[in-house]
């Protein structure tokens, strides 16, 4: 007796579904890894920027001999520094600033400033996301900036 093989050269129903099944559950996990990865990038990259505005804003006031302030608004989420136009900021990040009273304008906005010596008001920035905190620091007595990332 002789079998014959059918083979159709095709997929099942069930094997579709399967595949269908795999690139949905792909489709529905993949995205949140690679938005929490952009939020810490994000938060990282503002960090930077803000601890790099607040060292321009101590030389440029050892340079020209004056005080100068780096003002930062939590409300509107943006920071500058003298006559420079403002820097926006990610909305996803939730800022904290620690200042003197003296430097606060309002509940929002509040700076630190920098004298000719190099020292400053002292102070600090909280920058946090779901995930992640980073603190940047300002040291009274010589205006040294530092970042420090905590989780």
């Amino acid at each position: 007796m002789i079998h014959k093989h059918r083979s159709s050269g095709g997929f099942t129903l069930i094997e579709l579904l399967v595949v269908l099944a795999i690139l949905v559950a792909t489709y529905t996990l993949i995205p949140p890894l690679f938005s929490k990865g952009a939020s810490t990038a994000e938060l990282k990259s503002s960090a930077r920027q803000i601890a790099s505005a607040l060292r321009a804003t101590r030389a440029e006031a050892i340079a020209k001999n004056s005080a100068r302030v780096f003002l930062l608004n939590l409300k509107e989420r943006h920071f500058s520094v003298a006559e420079r136009p403002s820097q926006p900021l990610a909305k996803s990040i939730d800022l904290k600033l620690r200042t003197a009273e003296s430097e606060r304008i309002d509940q929002d906005i509040g700076g630190i400033r920098f004298f000719p010596d190099g020292s400053s008001t002292g102070g600090g920035i909280t920058l946090s996301n779901k995930k992640q905190k980073i603190e940047i620091g300002v040291e009274w007595l010589t205006g040294r900036v530092e970042i420090d990332g905590t989780h």
